[in-house]
């Protein structure tokens, strides 16, 4: 039996060999990216000043709102690429997968087009500030629209490793461009801005993994919009919406000095989503490849259970520790946060939410993005109330922390009670 039992665990072992390997490769990246993201935004601030920043940044604000022209396509293909090759349609996948690149390429085109115009006319009337702006966008449109559009296309274990190292080069090469703003002050922060993207889109494409002809098929562009823009919905007010609420409520209840120490915890936050986000990224092509050729929410949802466990007790020992190193280092290496530890060990169990939802694969796996929103609109409903309530108990700045960690509790709670609904109804 004992022999048994080790075939059995050596046999799952390396079963999932493969898909640790991305994970692992993913973490790293992604982590290196962080941490190169984070010196440079510090070198940045030591190099210029924040009226120079602020104008830079005034140039993007326009793409930041057209972003949605790529109509849900990146998710439209994060769902049908894999579950048209768990059934076995390789033909289909590049029939879906032309569309959208046709789309997004046009929408690149467009977007390019508009604002080399006002990079033209900020010329003409002798503004090099405005110029150099509006060209930084020229070129970041291709990196916002053709570089998601190519990204969404990596799906296999190897195309995840690849895709991991192109964002790495990405931050390197951003990096490397911090030492330009000191001499070069706005027109640095403008390459910086966008070269890195260009790059990044051009190393996508030269290793992109199907090498189509692109046609704008109005049938299959349809297909993929009518299963991606509902996700993209969801998906914005589980991350862009939801984080803004957060800011805003901090501000409101914690004032400036609590949105200050919430954002130092956000980083913390995000440093340790990294895992659990990349072992999502890489089981979930494989999720919905089995919901694909098993028509079973039973089937699919089993890939996750063992991932699931597994990480969650890992972020548990993470949270542990890390919530230990806070009250120890944050006092002494930045004396000024030292009021927020508390806020920042509340942020910190974030990260075990995210490794529990990584079931909600499933939910996307099947198409039906209401399945997946309805624990999202609850907890947007939860988040607020339960920091209202808990002002008069913890104070402003903890209430927000708590509450947004109480609204991710119950998005979470409402996706597994989706999850059982789902089995039940496969039961015979």
């Amino acid at each position: 039996m004992t022999s048994a039992l080790l075939d059995g665990l050596a046999e799952r072992a390396s079963r999932y060999r493969p898909i640790l390997g991305s994970v692992a490769a993913l973490f790293s990246g992604n982590m290196a990216a962080s941490i190169l993201g984070a010196l440079g935004g510090l070198l940045v601030a030591r190099f210029i000043g924040p009226e120079e920043a602020g104008r830079f940044r005034t140039y993007t604000i326009p793409l930041l709102y057209l972003t949605f022209l790529h109509l849900g396509t990146f998710d439209g293909l994060w769902r049908q690429i894999p579950f048209y090759t768990g059934r076995n349609q390789p033909d289909q996948v590049e029939v879906v997968a032309s569309a959208a690149g046709a789309w997004n390429l046009l929408v690149s085109a467009g977007a390019s087009g508009v604002f080399l115009a006002l990079a033209v006319a900020a010329i003409i009337r002798g503004d090099l500030y405005a110029f150099s702006g509006w060209l930084s966008q020229v070129l970041s449109a291709w990196g916002v629209y053709y570089a998601g559009y190519l990204r969404a296309t990596y799906r296999t274990i190897h195309q995840f490793v690849s895709l991991a190292r192109v964002q790495l080069i990405q931050a390197a090469l951003s990096f490397a461009l911090v030492f330009l703003v000191p001499f070069l002050g706005f027109f640095g922060l403008c390459l910086r801005g966008s070269v890195p993207g260009l790059a990044g889109t051009g190393l996508l494409h030269r290793g992109r993994p199907l090498r189509i002809r692109y046609r704008l098929d109005r049938r299959a562009l349809g297909e993929v919009v009518r299963v991606g823009l509902p996700f993209s919905l969801w998906g914005s007010l589980n991350t862009s919406i939801w984080v803004a609420t957060e800011s805003a409520l901090m501000l409101s209840l914690g004032g400036l000095t609590g949105l200050g120490l919430f954002a130092v915890a956000v980083v913390i936050r995000d440093g340790l989503n990294v895992l659990p986000q990349s072992v999502y990224q890489v089981l979930t092509p494989r999720v919905v490849e089995a919901y694909a050729r098993e028509g079973s929410v039973r089937t699919a949802h089993a890939r996750s259970l063992f991932v699931t466990a597994g990480l969650t007790l890992t972020m548990l020992a993470v949270v542990g520790l890390s919530s230990v190193l806070l009250g120890l280092l944050v006092p002494w290496a930045i004396p000024k946060y030292a009021q927020g530890v508390p806020l920042m060990k509340v942020c910190l169990w974030f990260s075990v939410i995210e490794a529990a939802s990584l079931p909600f694969n499933t939910l996307f796996a099947t198409g039906r993005s209401w399945l997946w929103g309805r624990g999202i609109l609850v907890g947007l409903v939860v988040f607020p109330l339960s920091s209202y309530l808990l002002v008069p108990v913890v104070g402003g700045m903890m209430a927000v922390g708590l509450g947004s960690l109480l609204g991710r509790v119950a998005r979470t709670l409402v996706g597994y009670l989706e999850l059982a609904v789902l089995t039940r109804k496969e039961r015979p």
